[in-house]
């Protein structure tokens, strides 16, 4: 399903914030329209069907998310920066829009499309990272490191849902532990996870 109209983002947003809020991924449409502020009949002419705006919601987040950090992070070339800013942009987004921290805090680890925020620029940079010696992990453990990376950085976000104030500093805290766990001194955790974060 190809979203590209004004009608079809505005259904998709509140597909978003509906399944985050709820937890569920199926959507009737009464409660869809509502929550988009439109016809019945507008949902029918933007959708092909209910069953599969669940994955589109999920495709699209994680397709917006990792462009814009690959973005932000174009212009880094050291791999433990990139994956450090990585982290806090994620948690930066999660946390200036609740709608879409709480559909990655619930559905984070469950969503297939979703996985691609963190085995997209993430894991590249984690391959990049252990070839020029910055990380200390088996290659056999890369599938535990990307779920470690993953998991606390959901953690993250589920922390600054409730105190949004706290996301810049939380994220950079997240960084820093997560480049020591990889094998980073304290200091070099330090200084890559509080750089100045291209946005």
């Amino acid at each position: 399903m190809s979203m590209t109209t004004a009608a079809q983002s505005q259904i998709l947003r509140a597909a978003l914030k509906l399944f985050g809020e709820r937890g569920a991924t199926q959507v009737n449409v009464k409660e869809l329209a509502e929550a988009a502020g439109v016809a019945r009949g507008t949902i029918y002419n933007n959708l092909d069907d209910l069953a599969g705006l669940f994955d589109a919601v999920a495709v699209q987040l994680a397709a917006q998310m990792s462009a814009q950090v690959e973005q932000a992070i174009a212009g880094l070339d050291e791999p433990a920066q990139r994956l450090a800013t990585g982290i806090r942009l994620h948690v930066l987004y999660a946390a200036r829009d609740p709608a879409v921290g709480r559909f990655i805090l619930r559905f984070g680890f469950s969503a297939a499309a979703l996985r691609e925020i963190w085995t997209g620029q993430a894991l590249a940079d984690l391959r990049d990272g252990r070839a020029r010696g910055f990380y200390d992990f088996p290659e056999a453990q890369l599938d535990a490191v990307v779920n470690f990376i993953s998991g606390a950085t959901i953690g993250v976000i589920a922390s600054t849902l409730e105190r949004p104030e706290r996301a810049a500093e939380a994220g950079m805290e997240a960084a820093e532990r997560i480049l020591i766990a990889l094998g980073l001194t304290r200091a070099e955790a330090r200084r890559r996870a509080r750089a100045a974060t291209p946005e």
